[in-house]
């Protein structure tokens, strides 16, 4: 387009490809922190599905223990499938020092997924009474 003084009204090519050169940088930040996200997000499920088989597997060591304290070790390790992932548990019980009864419940997830693998501990405490 022409101005009133004569000169063309545009963009030069110099600009066109300095401001192509802007936006390309920033879309590639913004898809380098989508992709961290992305992964952040995984390693976050994984977390959360390690913490909700150790819940579940202290809260079936518990009700063993309530039901006969002498034959609960059958649920002290095992392993767990979800999707494609193999989650490896262990509850490992250590009595207290101070109190009898009381037991500390040490449960250990472990997890692979293809060459990405983790591992969480949870910890509780149960009464296993001697006297039965």
């Amino acid at each position: 387009m022409i101005s009133a003084t004569g000169r063309n009204k545009g963009f030069t090519l110099i600009e066109i490809m300095v401001s192509i050169a802007i936006l390309s940088v920033g879309l590639i930040l913004i898809l380098q922190g989508l992709t961290h996200c992305l992964s952040i997000l995984r390693i976050s499920q994984d977390n959360l599905e390690t913490s909700l088989l150790a819940e579940d597997k202290m809260a079936e060591l518990e009700l063993a223990i309530k039901q006969d304290p002498g034959s609960f070790l059958k649920y002290t390790s095992g392993t767990s499938q979800s999707g494609n992932i193999e989650f490896k548990w262990r509850i490992r019980l250590t009595p207290d020092s101070e109190y009898e009864d009381l037991h500390k419940a040490l449960t250990t997830v472990n997890w692979q997924e293809g060459v990405r693998s983790g591992s969480s501990i949870y910890s509780t405490y149960f009464i296993i009474p001697h006297d039965k």
